[in-house]
């Protein structure tokens, strides 16, 4: 490859894991599917235009920028951040006087703002109420939020399209969920005459939504679902059938460019934090840190045990063969080392020793090594995480039905198609 690495996104994966969330949520909640920092790095425009053939009759970005990737969608894009200024001409002005953008409200003064909004721009906007029911994040109070519907429901500039909430501890507390869906739920109850019957309630984000129809409300917002990573489900086991039908959507490749030998003894890298335990063989791969792949925590315990536990993993292959190698030694910028030590004899059987053969970093079985979530859950980091960090420059390719779709332009991030003409 002229890159030094590739990767692919598998839209037959994705077209199946919003089959799931369908299935684990039923016919009767809408899908909002979330595609903020542009999809996770994968490119908002090309991957939310599949998530709405998927079912998502609504997408979610943080910001007004990310918004601007999503002009064209049919369906509205709710952005959540506190916005209170859209300027004329600009990307997302059009959304705006379409009735297609949607804003979240976050307190009192925000109401006014976004009805001077309204008013600037001669539009009635859509707007969506966030209470803060535990997280203590954005939103308001229920005390705010009562004082907040009834500003609305006195103002014609705006109108409420949806009531919201965010749960603290989706993937790891069923008890904490339950306890914010009831404070939800009573202050929706209480304030009732002031929701109009097209509101849509919402506050399940993925790994809520795995749990019940009881956080499901009339939308669930679900982001590391259509990649597949939800495929552990919550922590506490509390989940529906057929979360774990989730299939991994991404896989990160490089390639191996060098390979030497080592003596016992002799150590690798920056602060030599591996030392050969044996006579060995070293690979090397053109990736590193900057292209966002993860390093560790520099403290001497956690050096000791990736000596004898490494937590990050690749997959060699060539033709019909392939193994697993630990990553060993410090990352570099552009570079990691690999222990290539008892795959010699099938190094050797192939082209050049084995010179240009696959390097997986991320793969999509999730039984191996290199699995994202499991990298992600050995370094104490989260998927969204490693999957944010994978730089813009990285090529990203669509995939379907084992054939190359199309490939990421380097300064706008979208995908431009090389085959399937059919493909927007």
């Amino acid at each position: 490859m002229s890159d030094n690495s590739l990767i692919s996104v598998d839209f037959d994966a994705v077209d199946h894991n919003m089959r799931v969330v369908r299935g684990a949520v039923g016919p009767g909640v809408a899908i909002n599917a979330v595609v903020k920092a542009d999809a996770y790095g994968l490119g908002a425009a090309r991957i939310a235009r599949r998530l709405v053939q998927g079912g998502a009759s609504m997408l979610t970005v943080y910001s007004p920028a990310q918004a601007e990737a999503l002009e064209g969608m049919p369906c509205p894009v709710l952005i959540l951040q506190p916005v209170s200024r859209i300027e004329r001409g600009s990307a997302i002005h059009s959304m705006l006087v379409s009735g297609r953008l949607h804003l979240v409200v976050h307190d009192i003064h925000h109401v006014a703002e976004l009805i001077v909004l309204a008013h600037e721009h001669g539009v009635r906007l859509p707007i969506h109420l966030e209470v803060d029911t535990g997280l203590a994040r954005g939103g308001c109070t229920p005390d705010d939020a009562a004082r907040i519907l009834q500003a609305v429901a006195a103002n014609p500039s705006l109108t409420l399209a949806g009531v919201m909430t965010h749960f603290s501890h989706a993937k790891t507390s069923a008890d904490r969920c339950a306890a914010q869906m009831r404070a939800f739920d009573l202050f929706v109850d209480a304030h009732r005459a002031l929701i109009p019957p097209e509101c849509v309630l919402h506050a399940a984000s993925t790994y809520a939504s795995l749990r019940g129809s009881a956080v499901h409300a009339g939308m669930v917002r679900v982001g590391i679902a259509w990649t597949g990573y939800a495929a552990d489900g919550p922590d506490d086991g509390e989940t529906i059938p057929g979360y774990s039908d989730f299939r991994a959507a991404i896989r990160w490749t490089s390639s191996l460019i060098h390979v030497r030998r080592i003596a016992r003894g002799n150590s690798v890298g920056y602060g030599w934090s591996w030392t050969a335990r044996r006579d060995s063989t070293i690979g090397l791969v053109p990736v590193g840190y900057a292209d966002g792949y993860p390093t560790l925590c520099a403290d001497a315990p956690q050096l000791l045990r990736e000596q004898a536990e490494p937590s990050r993993w690749v997959r060699i292959s060539v033709g019909d063969w392939s193994a697993e190698a630990p990553v060993i030694g410090a990352v570099n910028m552009d570079q990691i080392c690999v222990d290539l030590t008892g795959l010699e004899q099938m190094l050797s059987s192939q082209p050049n020793g084995g010179l240009g053969a696959e390097v997986e970093l991320y793969g999509t079985d999730r039984t191996a090594r290199n699995y994202l979530p499991t990298i992600a859950r050995r370094l104490g980091m989260r998927s969204y995480e490693l999957l944010c960090r994978l730089n813009p420059r990285i090529p990203r390719v669509a995939v379907e039905a084992a054939a190359p779709l199309g490939r990421v332009d380097q300064g706008a991030f979208r995908l431009a198609v090389r085959a399937a003409p059919d493909m927007p």
